[in-house]
């Protein structure tokens, strides 16, 4: 068991290392300019606005300081919400001068298109000089890695005290037998019978459940029954939490709507609008209690509107020594305001890596629930578990795992139980799986609402044992039976092949920017086929709205944006990965492997593969060269158990089969 712990803080801290050393590699090899290119900075910036936040943080808005063109929208970037992020003076062409890269550290809480407002710490003074002209660079957020290492700490400290979850889960123990809920009321009848037998299975669990999700199979609804059971009925302490603030605010949009007293901990700025009156910091802000708080930050703010506008040094000291006390007042009374709201709630809600700040430390719950636990590092899970005497974990272990920096291997076959030779990718939900008897422990969702039985068949066959069902109401539907929609040939098909193997040549296109990791590939044969395509679709009476266009590659991504952003602004178009848990109606997508070597590359992770073919709901289009995919050019056979050539042979027999000449 410590054998066990050991190797994961030893996992942990490699990634840590790895992502650290990238950005520092990163900084000290590129001037601002080049670190902007790189969408990793954004230069000359200048501070537009600074006031309070929550735990008297100043916040500062930062905007182009002398914008060319109107509107004053920033460069493309990858800066985004939550990110932590180095800030500094900008001069031109300098590189960063030192190994953070920044004199000052924040996060961000907001990120338009033109404004970016970033959290720094508490009794910041920002000299003139900086917020005149200033640059930001994106940085390694050693915050979350930390909160892991402490977890496992704690775990490794505690492991051997008589706990029944942490025994569970450490496997020196079995679950014990759950009990008989055989006889509870539903709030929600609408539920279909998998869903009824899982939310039974996790109220009667006595130490761990796992609800097992397939793509479109209602795995929220069946959560917020499980959390409104617990909440209400048992009377029990609950946390919710999951790896991302957009699952998190998933629930907590569902919860709010049947009356019951949440809190959602985390920034307001990160936090849905939809559900902004459920955050912590809204609650602190408008309860009774919370009035002499609002009253000192409002005296906060005005002191630091007065340092924005100050000029003498001498003057501005004496107000950042005013904002000091303040600040101080501040946090006392805020914190007391903290403490009665989060210990009064019946749900606390917040992301795994939240559940370590300062907010939550000391408080224990009945049950800890995590959502979409499959994409979690089982570290992370741990932030969380420590604090519960029961476990209830959500998601589907077969779409994609956590992202990791570390590099893993999509062939290498993961050993069972807590081994350590398994790496990052490994979940704890994938290990309990391993470990214990299937019926011990989990349930399936079997009933799907999103897909014609058509688009769902490969994957339930392969990957679910032919056990998913289409609900009657999506079984047969199609895009023809859309308002406003026209019967066309492809209006009325829900899947479509292109096969760009009618060619005989390889198209995919490598990109030379790419200097690190798997190089990212475009295919711009696959592009034109696709704008064709969505083409034919708007004719047939579709909405952009309805369309998602989504690739296993980010540099298909760019020409993919290229080719239709314009055109038609309002198609989504992303990778894969980032369209996890997402649906749209029509569903084109281009696989982009094209060479005369049968080279797949991560196309061989049947994960990726199963969340591609399940966004669509009525139409699913793949643009591929089907010669490269199903192996006929590779020269060795494949370590993915012949999934991809499955699905390709499968594509061949069942869909609408069309070769890329006849759409040219």
């Amino acid at each position: 068991m410590e054998e066990f712990i050991n190797h994961q803080i030893n996992l942990v801290e490699k990634e840590k290392q790895v992502d650290v050393e990238d950005t520092l590699k990163m900084l000290s090899s590129f001037t601002p300019v080049q670190l902007q290119k790189r969408g990793v900075a954004l230069i000359g910036l200048k501070v537009t606005g600074m006031r309070t936040g929550l735990g008297g943080k100043s916040l500062i808005d930062l905007e182009l300081g002398n914008p060319s063109k109107v509107p004053p929208t920033f460069p493309p970037h990858k800066i985004s919400t939550g990110d932590i992020v180095g800030l500094d003076e900008y001069k031109k062409d300098k590189q960063t001068k030192n190994k953070l890269g920044s004199q000052y550290s924040g996060v961000v809480l907001r990120a338009t298109d033109t404004k970016i407002t970033v959290a720094l710490g508490y009794d910041v003074e920002l000299p003139p000089e900086v917020q005149e002209r200033c640059m930001i660079v994106k940085l390694a957020n050693n915050v979350t890695y930390d909160r892991m290492l402490n977890a496992l700490e704690q775990l490794k400290a505690t492991a051997a005290a008589p706990d029944g979850l942490k025994q569970v889960l450490l496997g020196q123990r079995t679950p014990t037998a759950p009990q008989d809920i055989s006889t509870i009321s539903f709030f929600d009848e609408t539920l279909n019978d998998s869903q009824k037998d899982a939310v039974r299975f996790a109220l009667g669990a006595n130490e761990i459940a796992l609800v097992h999700g397939p793509p479109g199979t209602g795995k929220t609804y069946t959560l917020v029954e499980i959390i409104r059971q617990l909440a209400v009925i048992q009377k029990k302490k609950v946390l919710v939490c999951g790896p991302s603030n957009i699952s998190v605010d998933n629930l907590v949009e569902r919860l709010a709507k049947h009356n019951m007293n949440l809190v959602r901990v985390g920034h307001p700025a990160r936090i849905l609008p939809t559900v902004l009156d459920h955050s912590l910091d809204v609650i602190t802000r408008t309860c009774d209690s919370g009035q002499i708080v609002a009253d000192v930050r409002r005296e906060m703010d005005e002191t630091l509107a007065k340092i924005s506008k100050c000029k003498r040094r001498a003057e501005r000291r004496e107000l950042y020594a005013l904002l000091k006390d303040l600040r101080k007042d501040y946090r006392a009374r805020e914190r007391k305001v903290l403490d009665e709201i989060m210990t009064g709630a019946e749900v606390l809600i917040s992301t795994l890596n939240g559940c370590g700040s300062k907010n939550m430390l000391k408080r224990e719950f009945d049950v800890v629930i995590i959502d979409e636990a499959t994409q979690a590092l089982e570290a992370e899970c741990w932030i969380a578990l420590l604090k519960g005497k029961k476990a209830i974990l959500a998601g589907d272990h077969l779409q994609l795992p956590p992202t990791v920096k570390t590099p893993t291997s999509l062939t290498k076959k993961k050993k069972k139980g807590m081994s350590t030779e398994n790496d990052l990718s490994t979940t704890l939900f994938d290990r309990l799986l391993s470990m214990y008897k299937m019926d011990a422990i989990k349930r399936m969702l079997v009933v799907q609402y999103r897909m014609h039985q058509k688009i769902m068949e490969f994957s339930s066959k392969e990957l679910y044992n032919n056990q998913l069902v289409a609900d009657a109401s999506v079984a047969e539907h199609i895009l023809a039976d859309m308002p406003d929609v026209s019967a066309s040939e492809n209006t009325e098909v829900p899947v479509v092949m292109i096969d760009t193997s009618d060619t005989g040549l390889g198209h995919e296109i490598v990109d030379d920017a790419q200097d690190n990791g798997e190089q990212s590939r475009a295919n711009e044969l696959e592009v034109d086929l696709a704008v064709r395509h969505i083409q034919s679709l708007l004719d047939d009476g579709l909405s952009e709205e309805h369309i998602g266009v989504i690739t296993p590659y980010a540099f298909q991504v760019t020409h993919l944006i290229r080719a239709i952003r314009e055109k038609w602004p309002a198609i989504e178009i992303g990778t894969v990965d980032g369209f996890q848990g997402r649906e749209k109606e029509a569903i084109i997508l281009s696989l982009v492997r094209s060479n005369d070597e049968g080279v797949v590359g991560f196309l061989a992770e049947k994960r990726r593969l199963n969340v591609a073919m399940t966004r669509p709901k009525r139409h699913l289009c793949v643009v591929c060269d089907s010669e490269t995919l199903s192996g006929t050019k590779a020269k060795a056979s494949r370590l993915d158990g012949g999934f991809l050539r499955r699905w390709m042979e499968w594509l061949g027999d069942e869909s609408d089969l069309r070769f890329s000449e006849q759409c040219v």
